[in-house]
C-alpha cells in the first residue's frame, strides 16, 4: 500500500515540475523567439514597440500555460483504480 501512495505522490511531483519548468521557460522563449523572428526580423519594427508586442505574446502564452495547469489539477481524475506493478 505504501509504494501505490509513493508512486502517486511521485507521479504528482512530476507533473508540478513539468508543468513549473513550462510555465517559466515557455514565456521567456515565446517572447524572444518573437521579438527576435516575428516583430524585428519579419516585420522590422523599432524596439520599443518590438518589445511591447513580444510582451504581449509572452503574456498570452503564460496564461495558456497556467490554464492548462489548472485545468489538468482541476480535472486530473484521483479516482483510478491503481494496479500493483511488479
Amino acid at each position: 500500500m505504501a509504494d501505490i501512495k509513493e508512486s502517486s505522490e511521485l507521479q504528482v511531483f512530476k507533473t508540478v515540475l513539468l508543468h513549473c519548468l513550462v510555465i517559466t521557460t515557455l514565456p521567456v522563449f515565446s517572447f524572444f523567439s518573437s521579438k527576435i523572428f516575428i516583430f524585428d526580423g519579419l516585420l522590422g519594427l523599432d524596439h520599443i514597440p518590438s518589445n511591447v508586442y513580444s510582451a504581449g505574446v509572452a503574456i498570452l502564452v503564460l496564461h495558456v500555460a497556467l490554464g492548462a495547469f489548472i485545468y489538468r489539477a482541476y480535472f486530473d481524475d484521483q479516482s483510478k483504480p491503481q494496479t500493483k506493478r511488479d
